[in-house]
């Protein structure tokens, strides 16, 4: 007698949750990064966020990033997410999914 074995062809998630930073208590004097992945309209998401946030946090410095892995868009490796960490005290990055 023939058998027949079915099998879900969806793979099994992989779960991976990093804790979010502690939220900073002001802005004002902090280095802030700016991180765009390349995707379409995401800098100008970003020119924005920096206009508002400079406006309301006086002596707020911005440092701008994209990814180091990728062409039409590009990819933060964690030597990149890294490197960001250690030269600012905030991110915001842009995607447009």
């Amino acid at each position: 007698m023939a058998r027949l074995e079915i099998q879900n062809p969806v793979a099994r998630t992989v779960q991976h949750s990093v804790n979010p930073a502690a939220r900073l208590r002001d802005l004002r004097g902090a280095t802030v990064g700016l991180y765009w992945n390349m995707k379409a309209g995401g800098d100008a998401a970003l020119d924005r966020t920096e206009a508002l946030l400079a406006s309301r946090f006086p002596g707020i410095n911005f440092r701008r990033y994209t990814g180091s892995v990728g062409w039409l868009m590009r990819h933060c490796t964690a030597e990149d997410a890294d490197r960001i960490a250690s030269e600012v005290s905030a991110v915001v990055g842009t995607t447009n999914d």
